[in-house]
Order: C-alpha cells, then sequence, then structure tokens
C-alpha cells in the first residue's frame, strides 16, 4: 500500500509494519526513501504531524500555528481521498478508469 500525503511524504507498508517515506532526488532520478518504521498506523500519523511542523519555515508563534493548522488539514485530505478509495473498491463502484 502506498498512501500519498503530499509531493515530499507518503506512507508506504508491508505485512509487518508501516513506513513513512521521504521523496528525494539522486542522480536525477526521484525515489521514495524509507526514513522511519512503525508497527502501529497513528503514532506514523502523529510523528508524521510533528516532522512537517517542524520542518515548516515558522518564525514566530503564530506562523507555527498556522504551521500546525496546514499541516494536518494536509494529512486530513490526503487520508480522507485514500479512505473514499478504500470505501469504492469496497462497495465494487470503482471502475477500470481509476
Amino acid at each position: 500500500m502506498k498512501l500519498p500525503i503530499d509531493e515530499q511524504y507518503r506512507i508506504s507498508s508491508d505485512a509487518n509494519q508501516w513506513i513513512l517515506q521521504k521523496s528525494r532526488t539522486r542522480k536525477g532520478v526521484q525515489e521514495w526513501e524509507s526514513i522511519a518504521f512503525y508497527t502501529d498506523f497513528y503514532p506514523l500519523v502523529k510523528s508524521l504531524t510533528n516532522r512537517m511542523v517542524r520542518e515548516s519555515d515558522a518564525t514566530t508563534l503564530t506562523d507555527a500555528l498556522a504551521a500546525i493548522e496546514n499541516v494536518t488539514t494536509t494529512i486530513s485530505q490526503a487520508l480522507t481521498v485514500q479512505e473514499e478509495a478504500l470505501r469504492e473498491l469496497n462497495t465494487g463502484r470503482v471502475t477500470d478508469e481509476h
């Protein structure tokens, strides 16, 4: 499973774990680097939220609060889109066009 969050992060998984991946360019080729591993989904989301806020350009408390709001919106929207797609798959409403 691969769940895109934004251009910089995605969540991947295998049979044993959730994987936080970060995009990077190496020798002119974009690739995904695994940067953290979790056995549970919610700690991954919390860690990703904290990481994205810390990496923001915030220099004041107001900026930090805006960054928190932007990050939570980004993650919520990404996961909502994925949840809706999974729901469509489960109900058989997805066509070959998706």
